[in-house]
């Protein structure tokens, strides 16, 4: 059995993935790196995998499936893993050598479901890399995620790149990602807590996210055009939390909440803010609106905390209607003069 298993999704990915392979190899042989093959076409994707497999036995290996997207590739290497601890690197991503090492070393005395770690922007298009902690953890602690005051976190939730799940956790999740969707990996920041009840933080800088690719997803013109997806996955969280809230505890609640209140945040702004196209996004939102206060009515209440959100749905969302970017305008121009008022 492997210390540490590491999922690759690759897609078409020649012009980088050696770079996070190499990265990756420097944990020895306590690492399996699985190098997950998802049907590319356009490039030699599926043979640098079989070459690293190859070259190095017993760490690296290739699976090669039809196209599923990011979220089957992210089934198909946990299927394959051997690891106590289970771990996803993006292809276009990578980890810093020396602080992976470490990381390493100290899973090995590691019992905690989760395992926190710092990351990194790295902004290629402009050369800024920008630092993201958990400030008010302390490094090597374990915290039990059911009696913590959720406040120590200000706000931050664990994402799919500072997170390294035990790997019996993740299947005990039930976790299955849906396939052929962008923006999946809010199912894996959400669906593992339900059986995580301790995490250990780790002060150490290793993931490097990459930002600079114009085909990727997290940003706003993108979100408008994969809006579909994004409606597609907020709706499986939405019915998902709503079956299991129930057998939550208070803390597993309000810290899923807390991501969904963001998820939903970032949807409404596609239809309310950007999307140029008013008429279908006016209908498009009054129907998503109507749906959310159906299903899940802690959810629609709790997104009244968005002032945008919520005057909004007092006038029937009529500015979408119009232009929604205008009305967004107006809202920041509020927002100033009340903040002047204020003082």
């Amino acid at each position: 059995m492997k210390l540490l298993s590491i999922a690759i999704p690759c897609y078409n990915s020649a012009a980088y993935m050696e770079n996070c392979i190499k990265s990756l190899l420097p944990g020895g042989n306590e690492v399996e790196i699985l190098i997950v093959d998802d049907g590319s076409t356009k490039d030699n994707t599926a043979e640098i995998a079989d070459r690293y497999e190859k070259e190095y036995p017993g760490i690296c290996k290739a699976i090669h499936q039809e196209n599923g997207g990011h979220g089957a590739a992210v089934n198909a290497g946990l299927k394959a893993a051997t690891g106590i601890y289970f771990k996803v690197v993006d292809s276009d991503d990578w980890v810093n050598i020396g602080d992976f090492i470490e990381f390493v070393k100290r899973l090995k005395e590691e019992t905690a479901d989760a395992v926190i770690c710092d990351y990194r922007k790295e902004h290629v298009y402009n050369g800024k890399s920008e630092y993201f902690e958990y400030k008010d953890l302390e490094d090597g602690k374990k915290y039990n995620l059911n009696e913590i005051d959720l406040n120590i976190l200000h706000g931050e939730y664990f994402m799919m790149a500072t997170t390294t799940y035990r790997t019996e956790v993740l299947r005990a999740s039930g976790l299955k990602m849906l396939e052929k969707t962008f923006y999946v990996d809010m199912q894996y920041n959400i669906v593992p807590i339900t059986k995580v009840d301790t995490f250990a933080y780790y002060h150490l800088d290793i993931y490097r996210y990459f930002i600079g690719r114009k085909d990727q997803s997290m940003n706003m013109d993108n979100f408008v055009r994969n809006q579909e997806h994004h409606k597609r996955m907020i709706k499986w969280l939405i019915e998902y939390y709503t079956g299991i809230e129930k057998d939550l505890t208070p803390n597993k609640r309000e810290y899923i909440e807390m991501i969904l209140t963001y998820t939903l945040n970032t949807h409404y702004s596609i239809y309310c803010e950007y999307d140029k196209d008013h008429k279908r996004a006016y209908n498009e939102i009054r129907e998503f609106d109507a749906y959310l206060k159906k299903t899940n009515q802690r959810l629609y209440d709790r997104l009244n905390c968005m002032a945008y959100v919520r005057y909004n749905r007092e006038t029937q969302f009529k500015f979408v209607k119009v232009d929604g970017s205008k009305w967004h305008k107006v809202m920041v121009l509020a927002r100033k003069v009340k903040g002047r008022f204020a003082r």
